[in-house]
């Protein structure tokens, strides 16, 4: 911490206020709004950046809206994939928008192809490393 930063509470943990102005900034708002919401100045806000909890709290809260918006696109999915393929055989759509759809399209399948393989191969060096750690052997070189 530094000097400028304010004093911690007894059991150094962050206040409400600086926590609800760090999760508004993980959300996206600017240090001023969150500062704001915060009650605090935005020199104060950002000094408490550089407490042991809140980069971690930061983290957290990125987390989480990050599943909650993969989740959203998640559940559009089939809906996503129908618009895009009804653009790409659409006779009447531009050509060039067919081929940026058909490409997108194509795109998608192979990277859900390389994700399933990596995750595969992934596995695979978990287990070798796993046994090696155990003191066993592993049969993973591949030449």
């Amino acid at each position: 911490m530094t000097l400028s930063m304010p004093r911690k509470n007894k059991r150094g943990e962050l206040p409400k206020n600086i926590r609800k102005g760090l999760i508004a900034h993980a959300e996206g708002v600017t240090w001023e709004d969150s500062a704001e919401l915060a009650g605090v100045s935005t020199y104060e806000m950002k000094q408490w950046r550089a407490h042991p909890q809140a980069q971690s709290l930061i983290d957290t809260a990125m987390n989480l809206n990050l599943e909650e918006s993969l989740g959203t696109l998640a559940q559009a999915t089939p809906a996503l994939a129908n618009r895009l393929i009804n653009i790409a055989l659409d006779p009447k759509v531009k050509g060039y928008t067919a081929v940026s759809a058909i490409q997108s399209a194509f795109n998608i399948i192979q990277s859900g192809i390389i994700d399933r393989e990596n995750k595969v191969e992934l596995r695979k060096l978990r287990e070798a490393v796993e046994s090696l750690e155990q003191g066993g052997t592993s049969d993973l070189i591949d030449i």
